[in-house]
């Protein structure tokens, strides 16, 4: 009983109590297990207190908890055999061991030991040039532009290598004396394969960083303008740098194609041991043309009268369209569109791929297109900026009959070598597929029969043959030409053109590089002796039409054991009449060229 002035309700409400009880106790008669007196509890909580709800709480848990201690006990006394329906047992697990913190904070460290050690040899090399008046002088030089800002580049990084070479010396052996490296490193700490993780995405940065900073100081009038570019740029990589730190970030399909931050999650995917193989070949590749484009830039406006005498020093001297007649796109902007074009397409197909719902048919049709607006479209454009005629551009001129023929020949029989140099790719440990993957080829290949021949043939094999030979052996190969000679801008092409082909199927295929890049180099040496692109384009989407035919024909495929997880080597009675017709189609081309007029090799070889 309580005192006649008790107000258990007033004390709660007040918040002199944080929680009230009151207990009714029933007669033992009226207690049905009769083992302990029955009781009714009411439970009183300040509505607007946080601590009266948590003590209600807690008061009720542990009424709940009583009630069936006390029912447990009951039927246990009550049937020997009884046995809980669910047990509870709580086991304590400890995380599993994940990479140290500052292992996400390393990709930030090196790239501004990368950007602080390289921007004064930048700023020296440019602006400081025309402060010590021997820029005048560098300019007559007999010397192309590029291969001047190439040389400087390979300065600038490498004392930018070296300054970060030392930092990281020095770091290291001061977390390894204080015995700080197992702390802050996790794991084994400081390593040799740790260390040659940092030197790799040391050297990345470098040489990412080197081209840009020389492009912008390369536009520079005076020292002093060139150090102000120091902090938007510092502004521009810091954020980056942050944002990765972020979890769920990581280096995918899409992020692989964004300038420095690929390169900051490549490097973090490194340190961390979570780096996927297609998205790191995919940001190494878009930042090497990054690198590149942007010294293409840099030649283009270091050494200019303007900047020479310090009249001015515009950034819109980068976008000033050329004057009217050229007849073929330059250096820089073939660099540039190639820099363009690899993320674009990379993006643009895997959207594509996302579509599964679309049906083969309008799937051929949209790759089609993609394909036009790309290799085509897109160097029309820079082609129209530049004031040149896109036909011109592109390398779209008459050829004479027989390197028609010549290429039919090598079209049709180039096929076979070319998957034995596959074969021979894949002997040697470069297997890119997934044998996961194995049966989403099969369902390609089947849907393929949904459609008409004519359709898959002309969406994955003339298409693709013309429009890629008007980008790489039109527009690419005839801007390297500019400042190369013919045979090293066939190799640079080439080389372009299997560093695309390597990620071309939405997936990692090392073992296509050396093909390609062969097979460039034969698509490339046609349109030299031919002076037109023409003849590598029927080269070309023979090439591509013969392999779509092959696929189309199950039968032969099982036959030879193509397609299937072990592959084996084409059989002789189809190599040696291939070879013969190869030799034969090489003949007819070396014949045709040896037989041109002087004028006309002039004219293709030397329009440089």
């Amino acid at each position: 009983e309580t005192p006649g002035d008790f107000n258990l309700e007033g004390l709660v409400q007040d918040s002199s109590a944080d929680v009230g009880l009151r207990v009714v106790f029933a007669e033992p008669g009226e207690n049905g297990m009769n083992r302990e007196p029955a009781a009714q509890v009411q439970i009183f909580h300040n509505e607007e207190s946080l601590f009266s709800r948590n003590a209600a709480d807690f008061v009720a848990e542990r009424l709940d908890a009583a009630n069936i201690a006390w029912i447990r006990q009951w039927a246990e006394s009550s049937a020997a055999d009884f046995r809980v329906p669910i047990e509870k047992k709580r086991v304590v697990l400890a995380p599993e061991e994940t990479g140290s913190a500052v292992l996400g904070i390393l990709p930030l460290i090196l790239l501004l030991m990368t950007v602080t050690g390289g921007v004064y040899p930048a700023i020296d090399l440019t602006a400081g040039e025309r402060e010590r008046n021997t820029l005048e002088t560098l300019m007559a030089l007999p010397v192309p532009k590029f291969r001047l800002l190439l040389a400087k580049f390979v300065a600038v990084v490498t004392v930018t290598m070296l300054t970060g070479v030392m930092n990281l010396i020095a770091m290291s052996v001061t977390l390894y004396v204080l015995q700080l490296d197992k702390t802050l490193l996790g794991g084994d700490g400081f390593t040799l394969v740790l260390a040659f993780k940092l030197f790799v995405v040391l050297a990345a940065f470098t040489l990412f960083y080197s081209a840009i900073l020389l492009l912008l100081t390369s536009s520079a009038k005076s020292f002093k303008e060139a150090q102000a570019y120091l902090i938007p740029l510092l502004l521009i990589s810091i954020a980056p740098g942050l944002v990765i730190m972020m979890p769920g970030w990581g280096l995918s399909s899409f992020t692989a194609a964004l300038p420095l931050v690929n390169m900051l999650l490549l490097s973090k995917g490194l340190l961390e041991g979570t780096a996927e193989l297609l998205p790191a070949i995919v940001a190494i590749i878009t930042t090497v043309f990054y690198a590149i484009a942007a010294l293409s830039l840099a030649a283009q406006v270091f050494g200019n009268d303007a900047v020479a005498v310090g009249s001015r020093g515009r950034w819109r001297d980068f976008f000033e369209r050329p004057d009217a007649g050229l007849t073929r796109p330059t250096t820089t902007a073939a660099l540039i569109g190639l820099a363009v074009l690899f993320p674009a397409y990379f993006v643009a197909s895997g959207v594509l791929g996302r579509g599964g719902e679309v049906d083969p048919q309008n799937r051929l049709y949209l790759s089609g297109l993609l394909t036009a607006a790309l290799f085509v479209g897109l160097p029309s454009l820079f082609l129209l900026w530049q004031r040149v005629p896109v036909g011109m551009g592109l390398g779209i001129r008459p050829a004479r009959v027989v390197f028609f023929v010549a290429a039919v020949l090598l079209g049709v029989s180039t096929w076979p070598w070319i998957f034995e140099l596959i074969i021979l790719a894949q002997s040697i440990g470069l297997r890119g597929v997934d044998l996961s993957r194995v049966p989403d080829v099969e369902a390609l290949l089947a849907s393929w029969k949904e459609v008409p021949l004519w359709l898959t043939l002309l969406a994955l094999g003339v298409i693709p043959g013309v429009c890629e030979e008007c980008f790489f052996r039109g527009y690419v190969l005839g801007g390297l030409r500019q400042h190369l000679s013919p045979r090293a801008a066939i190799i640079c092409s080439a080389i372009a053109f299997g560093l695309f082909h390597v990620v071309l199927a939405g997936g990692a295929s090392p073992e296509r590089l050396l093909p390609s890049t062969l097979m460039g180099l034969l698509l490339g040496w046609v349109a030299w002796r031919s002076g037109s692109i023409v003849p590598s384009i029927i080269l070309h989407a023979i090439h591509n039409c013969s392999l779509l035919l092959l696929a189309n024909s199950r039968d032969l495929l099982a036959r030879w054991n193509l397609g299937q997880t072990e592959q084996e080597h084409l059989p002789w009675t189809l190599l040696l009449p291939c070879g013969i017709v190869f030799a034969l189609g090489v003949a007819l081309a070396w014949y045709a060229r040896a037989h041109d007029s002087k004028v006309s090799d002039s004219k293709v070889g030397h329009d440089a």
